[in-house]
């Protein structure tokens, strides 16, 4: 008989939720439940009603509230008197402090500098959350202004120091010399916050989910897979080129394999990325310098190729005869929670049929595609005005040579 999980239990947490799906209704009811019932021993809370996706569309309106508790508090409690899921609550990292989480209210750490600057008099605190702000930054300019490489190391592993901040302060000379050490502390606070996370999923029996996406180029793929992992509302990584394609991946819980093709992981690596039971045992994803574990519960993949025509170019066909066939190909297909096919047209749900042994395209789900190229034709500059652009005081047309 398996032990029941332990439900996850810390002291620092991020509650998120978009304001239309508030189950208090409003943030004035939710300021009284946090104060009244949770009593967290610090606690902020902001609305941000200013940020933005990728393409600059405006994000639905949303609140944060860093809760800050004198001892561990299990997330499914707190979730349960907010009258939410536990979802929408993110322990926050051994590796990093409470005052990290307090900044970020106000996109006030290092990582979030790019986004809307909220002004910390928006936020709504038991205590005097600007104050706390100015402590929290000379704490961090302090700590940065005598770093050497190995205490930089150090920082990198505590989370107190992104890999970009660290690449971004040393010389070209002193990162050819460390990049190797940086890549693999990397790897190692990558592990910590890969094992802190699968705890929080494992507590709520959450698996890996994996969604196939196919069709020819210019159908919207990459534009749709985009959509799904915003509307789960965690930041994702989409992959790189195929010499190293989780260079830059760095513990987002959506993994994209953009363009997918045969030959860019191994076929077992694959099946481990993919398993959906892989939060239970950890999956390490393959990379050049140092193998990193992957903190995902969405996978998704888009391909010109549908998984059966992948498999069969990925292993080589004819290379596996009969029922080790079939079985080989079954341990994908059984991974695969939805296979989604694109046309310049339509979207729609594929199904795999045995007896063809091909997917079919089920005609009943057929939806709009919005994301193709046919959908949104570029607008196309006149040939004529192009060619006048190129002589309109760039060439000397008066010269013999």
């Amino acid at each position: 008989m398996s032990k029941k999980k332990k439900p996850l239990r810390v002291k620092n947490m991020m509650y998120m939720q978009q304001i239309k799906h508030l189950p208090t209704g409003d943030t004035n009811k939710l300021v009284k439940l946090i104060k009244n019932k949770l009593k967290p021993k610090k606690w902020a809370l902001i609305v941000h009603d200013k940020d933005t996706e990728d393409d600059g569309s405006p994000k639905e309106e949303h609140i944060h509230a860093m809760l800050s508790f004198a001892n561990a508090r299990s997330i499914n409690a707190v979730a349960k008197i907010l009258g939410d899921k536990p979802q929408y609550i993110t322990a926050w990292r051994k590796g990093s402090s409470s005052g990290n989480g307090f900044a970020y209210l106000v996109h006030a750490t290092d990582k979030s500098k790019s986004k809307y600057q909220y002004p910390p008099a928006s936020v709504v605190a038991n205590f005097d959350y600007t104050a706390e702000l100015k402590n929290i930054e000379s704490k961090v300019n302090r700590s940065k202004s005598n770093y050497g490489i190995e205490t930089m190391l150090n920082a990198l592993l505590e989370g107190t120091l992104s890999k970009a901040e660290i690449e971004d302060m040393l010389s070209g000379a002193q990162y050819a010399k460390s990049k190797g050490d940086i890549e693999r502390v990397h790897s190692l606070y990558l592990q910590k916050r890969s094992n802190t996370w699968r705890e929080e999923m494992l507590a709520q029996d959450r698996q890996v989910e994996f969604i196939w996406i196919y069709g020819s180029a210019g159908t919207g793929k990459t534009s749709l897979a985009k959509e799904i992992a915003k509307s789960r509302g965690q930041e994702y990584f989409v992959s790189g080129s195929s010499r190293d394609i989780f260079q830059g991946y760095a513990g987002e819980h959506t993994l994209i394999l953009d363009e997918f093709r045969p030959k860019m992981i191994a076929y077992e690596d694959l099946l481990r990325i993919t398993d959906p039971f892989a939060l239970e045992a950890g999956v390490m994803a393959p990379a050049r310098y140092a193998d990193k574990p992957l903190s995902c519960d969405l996978v998704i993949v888009t391909s010109p190729f549908d998984p059966l025509n992948f498999f069969e170019a990925q292993i080589g066909k004819g290379n596996i005869q009969g029922g080790a066939y079939i079985d080989r190909f079954g341990q994908l297909l059984r991974r695969i929670s939805t296979t989604i096919t694109m046309t310049d047209t339509e979207i729609l749900v594929a199904e795999y049929d045995e007896k063809k042994k091909l997917f079919v395209p089920n005609k009943a789900t057929a939806k709009h595609n919005p994301y193709s190229a046919a959908s949104r034709p570029a607008a196309k500059a006149s040939s004529v005005a192009v060619f006048e652009s190129i002589f309109n005081g760039t060439l000397n047309t008066n010269s013999d040579t």
